[in-house]
Parts: C-alpha cells; structure tokens; sequence
C-alpha cells in the first residue's frame, strides 16, 4: 500500500463527492453534498481540497474554503474546514491527520491564519484545534407585538450599501467588498441549501433600514426548521423580520445566539425558556505573527504595553510581554487569544485577551 497526501485538482472532484456522499448522505438517500455545498465543491475551489491517494484512487479528504475576515473591525484572513472523511478501509491510518497538516502548511502560505472548524472529533484536538467559543440556539416560534416595520427582499444593486453598513455593525464576521456582497445577494433568491432555499430579507421603518437577514427557508425537503444563516443591525427588528417565515402552526426559525450577541440575547431570554446547547465550534491559529501583525491595531488599543510573538518552530510560540513571557503551541495560543473560559491564561493577558471569535456556521454557503 503506497499513499500519498497531495493538494487536489478540479479533476478530483468527482471521486471527492463520491467519498463524502458515501461517508455523509448514505442516511439520505437522493441528497448530495455538492448540491448543499455548492462553492465548497466547486472546481474553482478545487486547490483548497487535500485528498490521499492509494494509487489513484482518493481514500481520504479534507476540504476548506478561504475568506477574508474582520475581526472588531480589523482585516485577517481565515479558512473553514470541512468535509473531513475517510474511506472505512483505510481508517486509523492517521491519512486524515496529514491531510490537515497539508492544509494547516498550504493556507499559511496563502496567508490564512487561522483554520476554522465546526464539530468536536477528537482528531481535531489532536490537531491542536481548540473550543474558542459557543452558540445557543434558539427556537422563535411565534411573532411579537412590534411596530409594523416594511419587510421584504433585499435589491441587489439598491440595496447592497445598507445591507453593507448593517453588516459592519457585529464584531464578527466574515469580510466582503461592496461587489462581493452583491453577486452574493443576486444568488440569494435561487440558491438551494440542503433542499431548501436562501432568502435574503431587509427591515426597514418608514425607509429606514433597520436590519437584514439571511435565511435557510425549510431545509431537508420542507421538513426541518428554517435557519437563521447571518444577519445585522437591531435585534428586535430582526425577530419582527424573522415572524413572516411561519405560515403553518408548528413553524420555528432557529436562531443561534454567539457569546457577543449580548442583546439579542436579552431579547430572546425572557421569551423562549428552550434552547439548544451551548454547542462549541473549534479553531487553529496556524499563523500567529501574521495574526498578531493583522491585528496590531486592535492590539494597540487594548493593551497600553507591546505584547511580542515570535514563532520557534511548527505550531511553537514564543509570547512576551512587560511581566513575564511563555513558550506556547498553536492550541494554547489560541485557547488564550480567543477562549472567553480559558484556565490557563497568565493573569495579566486578561485585559488583551480574548478577542471577539469568529464564528464557523454557514461560511461553505456563501
């Protein structure tokens, strides 16, 4: 047996599709990842792909996609990681662990800095990916008594530089140019997600624009509960928005609540005594002094002292500040600039640590 672990082509992506349907949507007949995935398992991102290799035939893979990044309001670059499979033959091989590793050498050298994982298998931790933050998700069953705000598709070409400044006002997001957001708003109405549809909807009082939000219409064939994928602006406006997807007794629209989402929060709280988790979601620093130097301006201003990193060798950090210093891996790095829970973080960090955390759902969809 001789595999190799190599980056993929567009000529891969067939065999790509047929492991991660057979390892994922064998329980779903007639469903298929490429049609829930669309820009995830396109060809133009077949180079993000890493695949092994028994001869020629592809045994395990990991997919990613790369996305610039705005972090409170700072630029980064991030990549998401998902579709990680292998072919039960070729199991407890460690193929998936040195695909990821491939990945982790390939992103940095695009750049990236940080991988972005959602799930909790322990290859991941054995990765050095750590839990840096939770979603709540909440079901919003009913509507609330509100003034009557307009609400109704958002315009492409109209509307793309409102729903621009909204987007800018959550700490955390992933960062998109005035064109991008409009060829991703022109795809809204007709992009199908698991069998379900997108609709990108804005709020507005008397013109005003108030807040957008993107939505999963009834995944799986019309029978799972709409999905609330990415929003900005006023909270209340968003739940009145959200309101106008229940058309049958027992509609809900998940909605998932991060750690920053402090009003939206109250907003849900004293409403919906259900919820679902917390459910973490996982990252990987794997560029610590391009991070620190795309966030030097961040830094600056939560810190009146320079704080120094320095990389010793692969996933090995060297961090200095006025009263001590440390020798750190890539997981506790990251555990210490992201994770609102750490244990282990040096006391006089916590004014500098964490910093708002970027958020994995939905980011293959967009």
């Amino acid at each position: 047996m001789s595999i190799t672990a190599q980056v993929a082509t567009a000529q891969d992506l067939p065999a790509i599709s047929e492991l991660a349907n057979r390892i994922f949507r064998a329980h779903r007949p007639g469903q298929r990842m490429q049609d829930g995935f669309p820009y995830l398992y396109h060809p133009d991102n077949a180079e993000h792909w890493y695949v092994a290799k028994d001869q020629d035939r592809i045994v395990s893979i990991v997919g990613s996609m790369v996305w610039p990044a705005a972090i409170a309001g700072t630029n980064t670059r991030v990549a998401s990681v998902g579709s990680v499979a292998t072919d039960p033959q070729y199991r407890r091989l460690g193929l998936a662990g040195q695909l990821l590793a491939l990945a982790q050498t390939q992103l940095a050298q695009e750049s990236v800095r940080i991988m972005l994982i959602s799930g909790s298998l322990p290859i991941y931790q054995r990765f050095g990916a750590r839990a840096i933050g939770q979603v709540e998700w909440y079901a919003w069953h009913s509507a609330i008594s509100l003034i009557p705000y307009e609400v109704r598709p958002i315009e492409p070409g109209e509307d793309a530089a409102m729903v621009a400044a909204l987007y800018q006002t959550r700490p955390t997001r992933f960062g998109r140019t005035l064109a991008q957001l409009q060829a991703m708003l022109k795809t809204q109405p007709i992009t199908t997600v698991e069998q379900g549809t997108k609709v990108a909807q804005l709020v507005s009082d008397e013109g005003r624009p108030l807040s957008y939000f993107i939505v999963n219409h009834h995944p799986f064939h019309g029978q799972a509960p709409s999905r609330l994928v990415e929003w900005g602006g006023d909270p209340k406006s968003l739940l009145y928005g959200l309101s106008h997807f229940f058309n049958r007794p027992d509609d809900a629209v998940h909605i998932p609540v991060l750690y920053d989402d402090i009003t939206l929060r109250s907003q849900l709280q004293p409403m919906l005594p259900f919820q679902i988790g917390p459910v973490s979601w996982l990252a990987k620093i794997i560029d610590g002094p391009g991070l620190f130097h795309d966030l030097s301006s961040l830094l600056a201003e939560l810190t009146v002292e320079p704080i120094d990193l320095s990389q010793v060798a692969v996933d090995q950090y060297a961090l200095r500040w006025r009263q001590g210093h440390a020798l750190v891996d890539a997981a506790t790095l990251t555990e210490w600039i992201f994770a609102h829970n750490s244990q282990t973080r040096p006391n006089a960090l916590n004014t500098v640590f964490p910093l708002p955390a970027l958020w994995t759902e939905g980011l293959n969809y967009i």
